[in-house]
């Protein structure tokens, strides 16, 4: 894997690896600091400061990791008396020869004007930049599967929560107290911890709290209402993600509302059923847009709210919890090693939102899905 450099010497990535999910991919080095990373048609340079360089010449998956420190001293003997990081970063491409330069399209604007004004040719990298990381190999596959079982290990959490908490006034209580959705979410978020998982953001959104799909809940759970919980921890070790949504509702629901969950659940078996090498994102969605609309279930704006099926049918998984392939109205085209979520949803305020999603890895002959926790509204 090298990148497509046409007639650039080089590709210059600059930024926190913790953040940015190319750099790692590119580096498998996770640092909280920004650092340089340099690919090259022949190599893979780093260049680290005095508190990471024996980290990253221990951990990186680069060819060479040079000496912060040493290019500073290059600068002052320059005569810069006190070199900022431009500065030594300017003395490493003069030094390793380096003049016409691919960035990322949100590479930093002040190192760029900087370089240019010295001379540096910059010229901004086609996107995705790494579009091999949309094909997921053994390992990343592993990642993803050890992200999953934790993102299961803390659903089985809250439906047990769900499960032993009374009733009081429509009001759900667990040991006494209100069962909230923050006290809830705690309880997940401690279960993937145990699991060498990282929770942040968990949905677990009641009523029609649900209806907004990225709202993350707050307040007293009810019984008889819909909760949905959408829970995408990701695996401490590899830095993977993994995604898992089920929606359940405390008691007997209402027949429109068993209604509502099953014509989700029916949309997503006919996603899953689509997905195979080749076929195209879009069509996925809108068939299942088709099946909505057959079932009566209209989308559009009711009441100053947009109300149906109002997202994207499922997304890439992987080093970010948002990445390509997507299906969806402007939908790509499934290949094999593949990780995608299959997640409709239909949200209507005053009856609740049913949102169910599964991950799983495009196979040569169809899907293997990694989630085998089962679907039931009631609890």
């Amino acid at each position: 894997m090298t990148p497509d450099l046409k007639e650039a010497d080089a590709l210059l990535m600059i930024g926190s690896s913790e953040r940015c999910a190319n750099l790692f991919y590119a580096t498998r080095f996770r640092a909280p600091d920004s650092f340089v990373f340099l690919w090259t048609p022949s190599e893979k340079v780093m260049l680290a400061n005095n508190l990471e360089i024996d980290r990253a010449r221990d951990q990186a998956s680069v060819d060479r990791v040079l000496s912060y420190t040493q290019y500073e001293q290059q600068a002052k003997e320059r005569g810069q008396e006190h070199p900022n990081s431009k500065d030594v970063l300017l003395e490493l491409l003069r030094d390793l020869g380096l003049a016409k330069l691919q960035v990322p399209a949100d590479f930093p604007l002040g190192t760029a004007d900087f370089l240019r004004g010295e001379g540096i040719e910059l010229a901004i990298a086609a996107e995705p930049l790494f579009p091999q990381r949309n094909i997921k190999d053994a390992t990343e596959i592993e990642s993803v599967r050890r992200a999953m079982r934790a993102a299961e290990a803390g659903m089985e959490t809250a439906i047990e929560g769900l499960r032993a908490a009374d009733v009081r006034d429509g009001v759900l209580f667990l040991n006494g107290d209100v069962l909230t959705s923050e006290r809830l979410r705690r309880m997940v978020h401690q279960t993937l911890m145990d699991c060498d998982s990282i929770g942040e953001h968990t949905i677990i959104a009641g009523g029609d709290q649900g209806c907004d799909p990225h709202q993350v809940g707050f307040g007293p759970l009810r019984a008889g209402k819909t909760i949905i919980i959408d829970i995408f921890p990701r695996d401490e070790a590899s830095g993977y993600y993994g995604d898992l949504t089920r929606t359940f509702c405390k008691g007997p629901a209402s027949k429109p509302m068993q209604h509502l969950y099953e014509t989700v659940l029916k949309a997503q078996q006919l996603g899953l059923d689509h997905i195979r090498p080749g076929a195209e994102g879009h069509l996925i969605h809108e068939a299942i847009q088709r099946f909505f609309s057959d079932a009566d279930y209209e989308t559009g704006k009711k009441d100053g709210y947009m109300q149906g099926y109002i997202h994207s049918t499922g997304h890439g998984l992987g080093l970010e919890i948002h990445e390509g392939p997507r299906i969806g109205p402007r939908g790509d085209v499934l290949e094999s090693g593949h990780v995608v979520t299959m997640e409709p949803g239909l949200y209507y305020r005053g009856l609740g939102g049913v949102r169910i999603e599964d991950t799983v890895v495009v196979c040569a002959d169809g899907y293997e899905n990694l989630c085998g926790l089962p679907k039931v509204l009631e609890v």
